[in-house]
């Protein structure tokens, strides 16, 4: 309730001069944007004067009083309008509010300065736009009690001057329907932010009557009003309620002319259609499905193939139950909105986003779309970044889903038309982005035994396109398309994807192994040495190719190849270890597939001779790898007792067995190796052991006593004949000091064979000191 004005007339004098100090005060000592402590005092100082002067009542104020209260909220008015202005300050912040409280202290002076019955009509109408005014800023910056404060004032004025209405001459009465639009505009604004919407109705049905009679301008500023009231409805997902004010925004917007709508307004009205046809779908009721159908229908009647039109198509498609979902009708949307765009960036991205919802109901349908937007207008417009992401996304959804030879010959043909389009080749991102999608399906395909598939992939994946593809892959593409030919065991294709490669490519390790396993299929086995020849020089520490060469050959059962495999990777470890690998193990097959190898048939004494060199070697480099006491990671001897046994019985196997079957040097080399390896026992070994090996080593003696001798009466070269002489008479005291020592430990029969072999060894002895001049 008014508080009665002051009886005394100095009290009176006072207060007025308490507001119009306050409000000069305000504009020269306003704070700094940095000073927040000062903001914040000036808010809670303008709040209790707001509280206070609210209530104020001049009773008579006088001219010149009238004068200066209406001065100094006028100047303080438009002062904070160019000082907000100046300071560019954002709403929802403490200074932004700062400047709304201010606004609303000078309007409630220059509110208190007026004359009460005696306002003019023009005072009226002033006061009323000022309170409006007011009122949205305060609801802006949601000091929604002070709009309530102002917007109480409007409501008084409005209510004068509906009364005075029939009396005002025609320009006054337009501007008091205006302000009367303008007033229930924001008045229903406050009742909804104040979640009163049963005030917001009860004002809706008041609007009606100023709703035909208004000016454009505030038809369109009410439906603003209620299309914010509709999106918060739709924000907070009440829908029903949030399509009733659509629909009230709609209807407000329509009451107009549309030649007689702004740009903005129509505008307006096309993103309240949007808004009401995404309410409606979001009732999920079959009339608002229909309601929705019928609005689209309607627009796309009045402004053809838009986008905002063919968006809101695929909306109501996308609504539909998913066993009804029409995928054809969706594809010819789509369609639709590539011919019709102007593309740019916020088209590219919508139009994108629609092909991946396509893409989940209908792989086939998307990519057919997407072909046409990628040659109708993402390459057209020569934008990297689009032509980029595009053949990306292509390639990723073509690789996502079941292989078929439709979908991998769309995605080349996709490429043809990019490759030759183009003005400049896919830059290198892009290229790597695709050929690593492509790869995941060659791998997935190829290990299936997909063959035909992983071909096809592979052969994308070299597409002409990717000119800037790195070496790299451009090699491992090709190697899988070799092993595909091999695979299948065609040979000849094999062998012209190796030669269609480059030169380094043609070099690397893995290449070089697909190329020994054309060479032991074709039974090339000179290719086969020369790529193990190559392997074994570029590898270093990993040696998986060395090991597939040498399972390679063993499947395809050539011992030879396999044989020379183990070398190279007996030659790479030189006789150590790395862990995994038993160098033993190694040397054993090594000398099985060549005893195995020397047994088979077929063989001329050429290739024999050479065979029995290599078995000789193979001990040779047996007792190399002994005399170097290789360890494991434990630091265990790698050839063991049972390891020594092992090497030992077979030399001296082979070397006895074949005495006469050998030529003689190669039986000595034999025993030799054999003699060596007995050299590396341990000396704790058991007697009976240490035994049997003195009883074999003395055999050994004999036996390459003898075959020296024998060599030494057959040789013309005086210096090989001398040497022969040499080693005949070294074995001949071998033999004499290990039948010495076990002399005594042998049993009579025993004893007279072995002086029997050392008599004739003395004859051999006498032979070679004479040759030997000694």
């Amino acid at each position: 309730m008014d508080t009665p004005a002051d009886s005394s007339h100095a009290a009176r004098d006072k207060r007025i001069k308490s507001i119009i100090s306050f409000s000069c005060e305000i504009q020269k000592n306003f704070p700094s944007k940095d000073d927040k402590k000062a903001q914040k005092n000036l808010i809670d100082e303008l709040e209790n004067r707001i509280q206070a002067i609210k209530s104020y009542s001049l009773r008579s104020p006088g001219s010149q009083r009238h004068t200066q209260l209406d001065s100094a909220g006028t100047d303080l008015w438009n002062w904070c309008v160019q000082a907000k202005r100046q300071d560019g300050c954002d709403v929802l912040t403490e200074r932004s509010k700062l400047f709304t409280s201010v606004r609303v202290y000078a309007f409630l002076i220059l509110a208190l300065a007026q004359w009460g019955d005696r306002n003019t009509p023009g005072d009226l109408l002033r006061l009323e736009k000022l309170a409006i005014k007011a009122g949205r800023s305060c609801i802006v910056d949601s000091e929604l009690d002070f709009a309530f404060i102002v917007l109480q004032k409007a409501a008084d004025y409005n209510g004068t001057l509906q009364n005075l209405q029939a009396s005002l001459p025609e320009e006054e009465s337009d501007a008091c329907r205006k302000l009367e639009a303008e007033y229930f505009t924001i008045r229903i604004a406050l009742a909804w932010k104040q979640d009163r919407l049963d005030v917001a109705d009860h004002l809706y049905g008041k609007v009606q009557n100023c709703k035909h009679s208004s000016d454009p301008v505030s038809v369109e500023n009410l439906a603003d009003s209620f299309f914010e009231i509709g999106k918060d409805l739709t924000a907070k997902k009440n829908f029903p309620l949030a399509t009733k004010w659509l629909e009230r925004a709609y209807e407000c917007i329509n009451s107009q002319e549309l030649e007689k709508l702004s740009r903005e307004a129509i505008e307006l009205r096309l993103a309240i259609s949007q808004a009401l046809v995404r309410s409606y779908l979001s009732t999920n009721t079959t009339d608002d499905f229909q309601k929705a159908e019928n609005h689209v229908r309607y627009i796309e009647s009045e402004i053809g193939d838009k986008l905002v039109v063919l968006l809101l198509r695929l909306e109501l498609l996308l609504s539909s139950p998913a066993e009804a979902f029409d995928c054809n009708a969706y594809a010819v949307v789509l369609q639709r909105m590539v011919r019709s765009l102007d593309i740019s960036e916020f088209g590219f991205n919508i139009v994108i986003h629609h092909i991946r919802k396509l893409d989940n109901k209908s792989p086939s349908l998307a990519s057919s779309v997407f072909d046409e937007f990628i040659a109708s207008r993402v390459v057209p417009s020569q934008h990297d970044t689009w032509v980029e992401k595009a053949v990306v996304l292509r390639t990723q959804l073509a690789t996502t889903h079941r292989d078929t030879y439709e979908s991998i010959q769309g995605l080349a043909t996709m490429f043809n038309g990019v490759g030759v389009n183009l003005e400049t080749p896919l830059p290198a991102t892009a290229v790597l982005a695709v050929q690593t999608l492509i790869w995941k399906k060659v791998d997935a395909s190829f290990n299936q035994g997909e063959l035909d598939i992983a071909e096809k992939w592979c052969r994308v994946a070299m597409h002409p396109a990717f000119c800037n593809s790195g070496p790299a892959n451009t090699a491992k593409i090709a190697r899988k398309l070799m092993s595909c030919a091999l695979q299948r065991n065609n040979l000849d294709n094999a062998t012209e994807i190796f030669q269609s490669m480059s030169e380094s490519a043609q070099r690397e390790p893995m290449t070089l192994y697909l190329v020994y396993k054309l060479a032991l299929r074709s039974g090339d086995r000179e290719m086969a040495s020369d790529c193990l020849k190559h392997i074994s020089e570029a590898s270093s520490g990993d040696l998986q190719y060395l090991y597939a060469c040498c399972l390679d050959a063993q499947e395809a059962e050539d011992k030879r190849c396999a044989i020379e495999a183990l070398q190279h990777l007996i030659r790479k470890f030189e006789y150590t270890s790395p862990g995994a690998v038993h160098l033993p193990a190694l040397l054993r097959i090594v000398i099985r597939l060549e005893a195995s190898l020397l047994n088979d048939q077929g063989q001329d004494d050429a290739d024999r001779h050479l065979l029995i060199d290599d078995i000789c070697q193979a001990f040779e480099s047996v007792v190399t790898a002994i005399q170097r006491d290789p360890r494991d990671d434990q630091g265990l001897k790698l050839f063991t007792i049972e390891e020594l046994d092992w090497f030992c019985k077979n030399a001296y196997n082979l070397g006895l067995k074949n005495v006469h079957a050998w030529q003689p040097r190669q039986s000595s080399r034999m025993l030799q190796c054999c003699l060596s390896i007995i050299s590396q026992y341990p000396q704790d070994i058991p007697v009976q052991v240490a035994e049997d090996l003195s009883l074999r080593a003395m055999f050994c003696h004999f036996l390459i006593a003898t075959a020296h001798i024998a060599l030494a009466r057959s040789e013309d070269n005086i210096e090989t004949q001398l040497q022969d002489c040499l080693l005949t008479r070294n074995h001949i005291k071998g033999f004499d000091e290990g039948l010495e020592a076990r002399l005594n430990n042998l049993d009579e029969v025993s004893k007279e064979d072995l002086r029997m072999k050392l008599s004739t060894l003395m004859l051999f002895d006498f032979e070679a000191a004479i040759c030997l001049k000694s």
